[in-house]
């Protein structure tokens, strides 16, 4: 029966029949199987051991489970008229249900993650990706076999624990509309980290066997981070709202017990997105969520697009990656706390404080990204100068340079990046005008936006020069060197100059100068510090371009010379 489906597929789709054909054998199912239902075994004994015993109830023993009153921070324990302990049994699934799907969700994601990237790295070694590139199958057919044909063992994992999660989620008094609704959100989440792993194995591949590992540990590393750190705090009316919307654990339905359904997530209970009152409502959260997968798979795919063909072509073209900061910019925007800000006069500092240093902490991870998609390699920008001087010498008709930077697909994309910046700068730039804080929050506000626009274009210049070297692994120092120019002046900074609020000048170079700016020294002597401090940045910044120049003509004329001595 398994083979006949395995065959049917496979005329709908040839590369997920090669992947099930190799995966889908009895004694890998049979594997599978056994370490799911060991480990929902072990899950259910380690509960069953947590509730209340005969001698809690008589001794009147605090548990978790208990339902007697609560003098401190758990119940004390009741008896029935025969004896046993009256425990609260919605507690006690519900707990089951979580720890279940807190476990499922993590290990398809990270393990699924983990199987794609090592498996596009054993293709590339193998020298057998290129070969599957070569088939007349579509891009989409192919990424789509490899999604749901590498982690199929994971697939039968997780559907041999849903009816222990479904029989938990039910005595908890959760509705199947809503238990049904998460697993919806976990299949957009799979769909949607699986789908950065493909890219991140196409496009990583310098990195070698670290790759995978780097990958699936990263995703492992934001989700730990997300539930650890950010989960006991979360405020659904900040900039971090748009961390849980992208991490499963957080939409995970609720009951209320007094055995009636919440109608809506605790966490997001005052998630406003803009002035839409999303969090009131169960479906309209997760419907937002879903929205944001959809929307962050979109780009994805189209990069998957791009670079299966063409191993050697940026991620993104420039007109795509300005879609995608209008985007994120206003998603993220939209979290922001504008109930106090906007449309309440009462409120503190704090609270500017913390939104806009939140909404540039989350847009350099974009910028990040960015710098990733759209810097060309040296073998691109070699080209894209050849051409330019092949057509001037030739009298063809030249577009025009500006517009080359803005949109061309070769041009250096230090420009693009500018333009980025510019628009996320300007829509952050509305709410703090519109803003009920003093005149001097606002310029602090607006001055820390100028220098993380600054140091974005300074960062993106910098990869594009050395990228630009002849260095065989100049991937591998572009990345280490944005790194090290990010980590490194904070970590000397504050060994040698400790106290920011006396040597402002000096941090105004470094990755903190947004949060110095936003929150400047009283000392009024310094009040032309960030003035000058920017203009280090131009300087900065002029000094990387010049030298971008000076190779990129020089690069196009050597070219130009060799191809008309030939002729």
């Amino acid at each position: 029966m398994i083979q006949t489906l395995i065959t049917r597929l496979g005329n709908w789709n040839p590369q997920l029949f090669r992947e099930l054909k190799g995966r889908l054998k009895p004694r890998n199912i049979l594997l599978a199987s056994t370490i799911s239902l060991l480990g929902q075994f072990i899950l259910f004994m380690s509960f069953q051991a947590q509730l209340p015993t005969r001698l809690s109830g008589f001794q009147k023993i605090p548990n978790k489970y208990c339902t007697g009153e609560t003098p401190y921070s758990l119940p004390e324990c009741l008896s029935d008229g025969l004896g046993k302990v009256i425990i609260n049994w919605q507690l006690w699934s519900f707990d089951i249900f979580t720890w279940l799907s807190i476990i499922a969700c993590f290990t398809l994601l990270v393990a699924g993650t983990y199987l794609l990237i090592n498996d596009l790295a054993t293709e590339e070694q193998r020298d057998t990706l290129n070969f599957i590139r070569l088939s007349p199958q579509s891009p989409q057919s192919i990424l789509w076999g490899k999604m749901l044909g590498v982690p199929v063992l994971l697939y039968v994992a997780v559907l041999v624990a849903l009816p222990l999660n479904l029989w938990s989620g039910l005595n908890a008094k959760l509705s199947l509309s809503s238990i049904l609704i998460f697993y919806t959100v976990v299949v957009a989440a799979s769909f949607c980290y699986y789908s950065a792993a493909l890219l991140f194995g196409l496009v990583g591949t310098w990195l070698g066997s670290f790759q995978a590992w780097l990958g699936s540990g990263a995703l492992l590393g934001y989700l730990i981070f997300t539930k650890q750190a950010i989960a006991p705090n979360f405020s659904a009316d900040s900039p971090l709202t748009m961390l849980g919307l992208i991490n499963p654990y957080f939409l995970i339905p609720s009951p209320n017990f007094n055995f009636k359904f919440i109608d809506r997530i605790p966490q997001f209970t005052n998630f406003n997105w803009f002035i839409l009152p999303l969090g009131k409502d169960f479906i309209t959260t997760i419907g937002f969520a879903l929205v944001v997968y959809f929307i962050g798979a979109y780009f994805i795919w189209q990069s998957l697009q791009r670079c299966f063909r063409v191993s050697n072509t940026t991620m993104l073209s420039k007109k795509q990656s300005y879609l995608l900061t209008i985007c994120f910019t206003l998603i993220t925007l939209g979290c922001a706390n504008w109930q106090k800000l906007v449309f309440s006069y009462s409120h503190g500092y704090y609270v500017i404080h913390e939104n806009i240093a939140l909404l540039m902490i989350l847009n350099l991870g974009l910028i990040l990204y960015l710098i990733a998609a759209l810097i060309p390699s040296r073998q691109t920008l070699q080209d894209w100068a050849r051409y330019r001087h092949i057509s001037y010498s030739k009298r063809l008709e030249q577009p025009s340079l500006l517009n080359d930077l803005i949109w061309g697909e070769k041009s250096p994309g230090i420009l693009a990046i500018a333009i980025n910046a510019t628009i996320a700068i300007t829509c952050i730039s509305l709410l703090i005008l519109l803003s009920h804080v003093s005149t001097d929050e606002k310029v602090n506000s607006l001055m820390a936006l100028a220098f993380a626009g600054s140091l974005a274009i300074i960062y993106a210049a910098l990869t594009q020069l050395i990228l630009f070297t002849k260095n065989e692994q100049r991937l591998l120092w572009a990345t280490g060197v944005l790194i090290a120019v990010i980590v490194l002046p904070p970590i000397l900074l504050a060994l040698f100059f400790s106290n920011p609020d006396n040597n402002s000048f000096v941090w105004l170079f470094s990755i903190a100068a947004p949060l110095i700016a936003l929150s400047p020294p009283g000392d009024n002597t310094l009040s032309f510090a960030p003035f000058l401090a920017i203009l280090g940045h131009f300087c900065i910044l002029t000094i990387l371009v010049s030298q971008l120049t000076r190779k990129l003509q020089k690069a196009g004329e050597s070219a130009t010379k060799a191809l008309l001595a030939k002729n």
